[in-house]
């Protein structure tokens, strides 16, 4: 058998972009002299997954991607998943709201083939696309890093190699399955943050790669990112029982709940009062903030239904 250069694993969750173009867009990958394969892992996260699968390869009968079924739900179990299924020495995990552009594949392949040895993860960066920037949420969740925890349109200009995600990430089989994958329990929230952890650990770094851009197709909402980080929250107990105390976090064990509750009433006075791109980005940032501090302090997700109508 050919050896395959790179294994992608795409998780599906439950969004509502368009998966057809995403599988197409594998199609157009572009790279001399590479193989690669697609592992599309479904866990039950996406309605008539299997259809728009079988629809794709009708007109794409070469395709690189096969469909991967699964029992388990959540986003680590799917990676976990699609790693074990894998054919190649290269893993790269992929969102499956991301539409890659032709040379993301390439990019991630060629950085492994010049590495010797050593733990490292080759990243990609993702951006919303011009349509779903006008959205002034979204733009400021992206240009402040905190969507993913880096400022991508920064990157090239101060990288932080101890960063890491799972949403356009490459990493060695081999370091992937001895720092022993993403944590099941973590589901879709904090199991790439977990695993970057282990990787730092382990002595790794990451390395950033400006050609493996990623177009992040998700109309992402205030309430919807609220949601994504109460459950953060819920989670964040099992990475601090793991690793010890987690600086990002410190805040959220020093003050009570009621702090991150006054604050965010506090911000919604203000906007309210004088709505401008100050108060608008304070009243941002305390009720994600509370979001997390909720699950933190134990109170699920959709808790605070306020959030559900926004001003803007």
């Amino acid at each position: 058998m050919t050896p395959i250069d790179c294994s992608v694993v795409v998780a599906l969750n439950p969004h509502h972009n368009d998966l057809a173009l995403v599988l197409d867009s594998y199609v157009g990958q572009t790279g001399a002299a590479m193989s690669f394969e697609v592992i599309v892992v479904d866990g039950g996260g996406r309605d008539h997954a299997d259809r728009t699968y079988d629809d794709h390869r009708r007109r794409f009968p070469w395709t690189p991607i096969r469909l991967l079924s699964i029992d388990s739900i959540g986003r680590a179990a799917a990676n976990n998943a699609g790693a074990r299924a894998s054919l190649s020495r290269l893993l790269l995990f992929v969102g499956d709201d991301f539409i890659p552009t032709p040379t993301l594949v390439r990019a991630h392949v060629e950085l492994h083939r010049n590495i010797l040895r050593g733990a490292v993860a080759g990243i990609g960066p993702s951006f919303f696309p011009d349509m779903l920037r006008g959205d002034p949420f979204r733009c400021w969740l992206e240009d402040s890093g905190l969507l993913f925890g880096v400022p991508f349109r920064l990157a090239a200009a101060h990288w932080p190699r101890t960063f890491f995600y799972a949403g356009n990430v490459s990493i060695s089989r081999a370091t992937f399955d001895r720092l022993g994958g993403f944590d099941d329990a973590l589901h879709d929230t904090g199991d790439d943050f977990d695993f970057g952890l282990r990787l730092r650990k382990d002595g790794g770094c990451s390395h950033f790669l400006p050609k493996a851009v990623a177009w992040h197709d998700h109309a992402l909402t205030l309430p919807e990112r609220a949601d994504a980080l109460r459950y953060s929250g819920e989670r964040a107990h099992r990475i601090i029982a793991r690793h010890g105390e987690i600086a990002e976090w410190a805040k959220f064990l020093a003050l009570p709940l009621a702090d991150f509750a006054a604050a965010a009433a506090d911000a919604e006075e203000r906007h309210h009062a004088a709505p401008d791109a100050v108060t608008r980005i304070a009243r941002y940032q305390s009720l994600l903030d509370l979001a997390f501090a909720e699950g933190f302090h134990g109170i699920g997700a959709n808790a605070d239904d306020s959030i559900a109508s926004p001003r803007g």
